[in-house]
């Protein structure tokens, strides 16, 4: 594909024109998360006979992380915005290519109603496009902010730790302290800059859970355009439960099977990108494995990148060859049920990905976050999620072992289901009351029966 081109399917203009529908959703995807979690909406709109669109920004362009998901959930894009590297020409050319397309989409008559998801680039360029058309979006996973335990918190950490005094119970009752927390973190980099972004041109926010309704309305967004809807991943897991009969995962992964193995991806910026941090949880998963712990680690761009970066992979050869039965490291796996059938058998999940601290707690396995807070706060005070900060190897490890399998961190599922039911059913019953998402303050404040201009 020329990358000086975006792709539209044939026939889509023709399909557009001859469509009575006065909407069309917008479905904006970019990454393998976006198109598992915006799939739900997606099938939900289509099978109510719905005028939806689906937009693929090329942001993760790769079959393992794009085209087998779509292929998966029986997804179709109708328009390739074909973006390229470097990070500020994604930014630009998002905003641009999708702004014509707007453009080009109003002049037949039909009014946008674009959804976008979480903390992406994507979402956070699509709402500007959209908004300077004058179109407010749908934000699915609103408001989600990183909240991260105080400086005196991890202090203290790190000295008793070191010191022997370090007591797991006491620690965990300490996460579970809602008053340590606080905000302004710039990570997950960028994304904390990119969900923030976001909001003022959102006109229905999608928020996960009840924690993040309270922070939107802190910040002054209006209550009527803020519900709890929970999380369209339960929806998505739903469905890949339905194929995990077709999984390859234990294929691929057969030193696994039936194994009580720990489920390992690492691939944050903050995390591949600074040495002493990668080094330390290298480290923690190089000697899980040399005591026999049963270590399952995912290839990820970002991780291959910080391993040969930092010269370690020689020694991700020598425990693939010294230790064939406890350790496997293979690429992404292509398709989420893989990733699902792979998660619900683990004995925990060691992570710094968002969607994966979510799924581990749909399915009921502890899971580590290996960063020094967690954007899914609430998996961390319900008790099925801990935080391994990534600055000492040995504590890593120990949260880690005392993690596994830890009974008290299994069967809370707080993300419930029939997301994108609720989702649906509240822009349509919006749509129908005010005919669109966009609203100058007259409209907002419902002052246009008061209109007078005669003198």
């Amino acid at each position: 594909m020329d990358e000086k081109e975006i792709f539209i399917r044939p026939w889509f203009w023709e399909d557009i024109q001859s469509s009575e529908k006065k909407y069309v959703h917008i479905i904006m995807i970019a990454t393998k998360p976006d198109i598992i979690k915006q799939a739900p909406l997606y099938l939900e709109l289509k099978s109510r006979w719905e005028l939806v669109i689906l937009i693929h920004t090329w942001q993760h362009y790769d079959y393992n992380l794009s085209s087998w998901v779509l292929l998966e959930f029986g997804m179709s894009v109708d328009v390739n915005l074909n973006i390229f590297w470097p990070i500020h020409k994604k930014y630009s050319l998002i905003i641009e290519r999708l702004w014509n397309f707007l453009v080009e989409l109003a002049s037949y008559k039909k009014i946008p109603v674009p959804y976008v998801h979480w903390d992406t680039l994507t979402a956070t360029t699509a709402d500007k496009a959209a908004f300077l058309n004058k179109f407010a979006v749908v934000h699915v996973e609103a408001w989600i902010r990183t909240y991260t335990p105080n400086k005196h918190f991890f202090k203290s950490l790190f000295i008793n730790y070191e010191s022997g005094n370090f007591d797991f119970d006491k620690y965990r009752e300490e996460l579970m302290d809602f008053s340590i927390y606080e905000l302004g973190s710039i990570e997950p980099y960028p994304e904390q800059f990119d969900t923030r972004w976001i909001e003022a041109s959102t006109g229905y926010f999608a928020a996960p859970v009840e924690l993040y309704k309270h922070t939107l309305i802190s910040e002054w967004f209006p209550r009527e355009n803020i519900e709890v809807v929970w999380n369209t991943v339960a929806d998505a897991i739903k469905i890949s439960k339905t194929k995990i009969w077709e999984s390859k995962a234990f294929e691929i992964y057969s030193n696994m099977k039936w194994k009580p193995f720990i489920f390992i991806t690492i691939h944050r910026r903050e995390n591949c990108e600074v040495k002493e941090r990668f080094l330390s949880i290298f480290n923690a998963i190089k000697k899980l494995v040399e005591d026999w712990i049963y270590v399952c680690f995912l290839g990820l761009y970002a991780s291959e990148f910080a391993i040969d970066n930092y010269w370690l992979r020689d020694e991700i050869e020598e425990l693939k060859e010294n230790y064939k039965d406890n350790f496997a490291y293979w690429p992404a796996l292509a398709h989420h049920s893989e990733v699902i059938d792979m998660i619900s058998k683990a004995w925990a999940v060691v992570t710094d990905s968002w969607s994966m601290q979510e799924e581990a707690n749909i399915v009921w396995v502890p899971c580590i976050t290996i960063r020094f807070w967690s954007d899914r706060t609430e998996t961390i005070l319900a008790w099925t999620n801990i935080i391994a900060p990534p600055v000492n190897s040995l504590l890593i490890i120990d949260i880690i072992k005392w993690s596994i399998n830890n009974e008290k961190m299994r069967g809370k599922n707080i993300y419930w289901e029939n997301v994108s039911k609720k989702i649906v059913d509240w822009v349509l019953e919006k749509l129908k009351r005010n005919w669109k998402l966009f609203r100058f303050d007259h409209e907002r404040l419902e002052l246009e029966q008061f209109f007078n201009w005669k003198v």
